[in-house]
C-alpha cells in the first residue's frame, strides 16, 4: 500500500513564517535596547567616576586636619594623633599590585580618646610586612570601607574582606569608626590607590561599544522590517508570471 504525503497548506506556511518573522524582530528589538541601557550604565558610571576624581582633587588641595575625634571627613588629608594597636593588624588578601598578587597590610591605630580607626598601610607581596614605625602621628586620608563580599572564614589574620563588626569581633576590641589609607607607604610598602581602578575613559570607551552594537542592531532590524514588507509584493509577482 502507497503512502501519500501531503503538503503543507501555503496559508499555514505562511502563517507560521510570519511567527517566526515577528519573533525575531521583537528579539532583536530587545537586544537594541538592553545594549542602548548597558551604555547609558557605563555613562553613569563614567559621570560617577569623575564627579569622585573631582572630588578627591578638592579634598586634597585643603590642609590637613589634627584629627582625634568625631567623624572624619571622607578624602581630605588628615594627621591622626595616637599610637598603632600592632596585636590586631590584619592582610587582606589576594590584592593586586603592577599584576603581583600580594596583601594590603591593615593595622589599627587608636587615637587619644579610645576610638580605632583601620589604617591601610599599603601593599606588600608576602604575609609578613614590616611593622608600623613608631610615630604616634599618621598622615592618612578617610576613605570608605572595605565591606565583606562573603562570609569567608579568615586564616589567623589572613582576611579576603573586612567589615567593622568583623574585626571587633576577631580582634576583641572596640568596633573601628572609619577607615583611611596611609597617604605614604613606609618602609617599602606601596601605598594604596586613592583613585578609581578603572577611569572614566574607560566606562566612556565601554559606552561608545554597547552604543555601536545598538546601531548596528537597529540597522539590522530595519532592514529585516524592510525585506519582510517586500516579500508579498515578490510572491505576487512570481504568481502572475506563473499564470
Amino acid at each position: 500500500m502507497a503512502t501519500i504525503f501531503m503538503a503543507k497548506p501555503l496559508s499555514t506556511q505562511n502563517t507560521s513564517l510570519t511567527q517566526r518573522q515577528r519573533f525575531a524582530l521583537i528579539s532583536l528589538a530587545l537586544l537594541i535596547l538592553i545594549t542602548f541601557c548597558m551604555g547609558l550604565w557605563q555613562l553613569s558610571r563614567a559621570h560617577n567616576k569623575q564627579l569622585l576624581i573631582d572630588q578627591l582633587a578638592e579634598q586634597k588641595a585643603l590642609p590637613p586636619l589634627i584629627w582625634q575625634s568625631g567623624t572624619l571627613p571622607l578624602y581630605r588629608p588628615v594627621r591622626l594623633v595616637g599610637s598603632w594597636l600592632h596585636s590586631a593588624e590584619l592582610l587582606l588578601d589576594h590584592r593586586i599590585e603592577n599584576g603581583q598578587i600580594g596583601y594590603q597590610v591593615i593595622t589599627p591605630f587608636q587615637l587619644k580618646n579610645g576610638d580605632i580607626l583601620l589604617v591601610n598601610r599599603g601593599w606588600w607581596p608576602d604575609s609578613h610586612p614590616p611593622q608600623a614605625s613608631s610615630s604616634n602621628i599618621v598622615s592618612a586620608q578617610p576613605w570608605p570601607r572595605f565591606f565583606e563580599l562573603g562570609h569567608t572564614m579568615p586564616s589567623g589574620n589572613i582576611f579576603q574582606n573586612i567589615n567593622p563588626e568583623r574585626f571587633a569581633t576577631w580582634a576583641k576590641q572596640p568596633k573601628p569608626q572609619a577607615y583611611a589609607l596611609m597617604q605614604q607607604g613606609e618602609n617599602g610598602l606601596i601605598a594604596a590607590h586613592s583613585q578609581p581602578i578603572i577611569p572614566p575613559e574607560r566606562h566612556l570607551a565601554y559606552t561608545a561599544t554597547w552604543w555601536a552594537m545598538a546601531l548596528a542592531g537597529a540597522f539590522l532590524w530595519f532592514r529585516f522590517k524592510k525585506e519582510l514588507k517586500l516579500q508579498p509584493i515578490r510572491s505576487q509577482t512570481l504568481n502572475r508570471e506563473a499564470h
